[in-house]
């Protein structure tokens, strides 16, 4: 399964769901929030203090980072791999999940 998070497209989040979809709602979510912005919860979120260095680092801090606060906030998802894909001429970047829900 690939989760491909843009976050400069509006969400429209459902409130019944399947469990699929819960969990990636979750994900979705978990990758968008920026460390220090989470009220009451400070801790959580993706460090964007990086972002002046070369591509190469902050593409491995941001994978480093969503690859620790989604196994940490969504233990029913399996990632198997965190790609980024960038579109230099808009200076965005997307992240793609790749990995399972486990079962139970």
């Amino acid at each position: 399964m690939e989760i491909y998070i843009d976050s400069s497209k509006e969400r429209n989040y459902k409130f019944r769901k399947n469990r699929t979809e819960e969990i990636i709602q979750n994900i979705e979510n978990i990758v968008s929030r920026i460390r220090g912005n989470v009220v009451l919860a400070r801790e959580k979120g993706i460090n964007f203090n990086y972002i002046d260095e070369p591509i190469e680092i902050v593409n491995a801090e941001i994978i480093a980072d969503c690859m620790e606060e989604i196994e940490k906030e969504e233990p029913r998802f399996n990632v198997e791999e965190i790609k980024i894909l960038e579109n230099q001429e808009l200076a965005k970047l997307k992240i793609v999940v790749i990995g399972d829900v486990k079962d139970g």
